[in-house]
């Protein structure tokens, strides 16, 4: 079994008509048919059932098809990271992240890519973990900054960095006899009324679980999926919420919230960098994975992201 047998096979399942594929491929008819027996031969297995109405793909056959796009892609991968070396990288690249992650990350990535590689046409788009997840793995996003890096199939992972996340209050607002800026307890932070994220949300899951660890009771007074709007709310002093210190670092800045980081236990996550095995590795998604990495070190180096990168090896 060989690439050409792959690909031809491809094109047979993909057409639905070896009378088809063998026009598209430029070959004759017999010469495809008696490709697939060899297959069949080789494999001990039947491929194709044949009928009236033309081919089907057998549950073997399937499989087979699946791992031949694979392997084409991959080829095409290599072409092109080889051709591509010494060449400036262009083209365009999708990254998802979630909106907390968005609200750090996006701009500054931007800003980057477009002085150093302009060529590179970057485009962020933000959702929920699960579509994320589900955009990454089918193809349609190059990149995405996940929570999770499990069950992602092929997708390629890397620990990007270890987030911890914050209590926050409006200035004249703060519930807790400890100061902004000192260390409270996650029981006393969940007893408050918060305003989070519904359960669809990553976030939501993680402060929910983390509860549910310390037998607690979460007091969430209102569900908001607008990170916009959530803030808003704790800003008038209407709610409270738990977030990534990097999501708000701005409206710290500015004297709109105060927070402080959470203990008893220390609320932190992993983040991790997720590319697409269905999408082809061009020079330009690497530059951007090198540029995510370089624009992350460089916040959390400079205090704009309370986060712990991971050690080099």
């Amino acid at each position: 079994m060989d690439s050409r047998q792959l690909k031809h096979f491809r094109k047979i399942v993909e057409h639905g008509s070896m009378s088809a594929a063998a026009r598209n491929l430029g070959i004759a008819q017999p010469s495809l048919s008696q490709l697939v027996r060899n297959l069949e031969a080789s494999l001990g297995v039947e491929l194709l059932m044949r009928s009236a109405r033309g081919i089907s793909v057998t549950e073997a056959g399937e499989r087979l098809y699946q791992y031949a796009c694979r392997i084409e892609n991959l080829l095409e991968d290599a072409r092109a990271d080889v051709t591509n070396v010494g060449l400036r990288p262009a083209g365009r690249v999708t990254f998802g992240m979630p909106p907390s992650i968005s609200m750090a990350l996006s701009i500054p990535m931007a800003e980057t890519l477009r002085v150093e590689l302009p060529e590179i046409q970057f485009c962020a788009t933000e959702g929920m973990s699960g579509h994320l997840r589900e955009w990454v793995m089918s193809g349609e996003i190059d990149l995405a900054i996940l929570y999770n890096n499990t069950g992602l199939g092929d997708c390629v992972s890397e620990l990007l960095l270890t987030e911890e996340l914050w209590g926050y209050s409006a200035p004249d607002d703060w519930p807790f006899r400890t100061p902004p800026g000192a260390p409270v307890d996650l029981g006393d932070v969940i007893a408050q009324d918060l305003v989070l994220p519904s359960n669809r949300h990553g976030l939501r899951t993680f402060i929910d679980r983390a509860a549910r660890g310390e037998r607690s009771e979460l007091s969430v007074a209102i569900e908001m999926d607008s990170l916009p709007q959530i803030l808003s709310l704790v800003a008038r002093g209407s709610a409270y919420t738990v977030i990534s210190p990097a999501a708000v670092f701005e409206m710290v800045h500015e004297g709109k919230l105060i927070g402080s980081p959470i203990q008893n236990p220390r609320l932190s996550r992993k983040l991790y960098l997720v590319r697409s095995a269905a999408t082809r590795i061009t020079a330009a998604t690497r530059a951007t994975e090198d540029c995510c990495r370089k624009v992350v070190g460089d916040l959390v180096t400079r205090g704009f992201w309370q986060a712990e990168l991971p050690q080099p090896e």
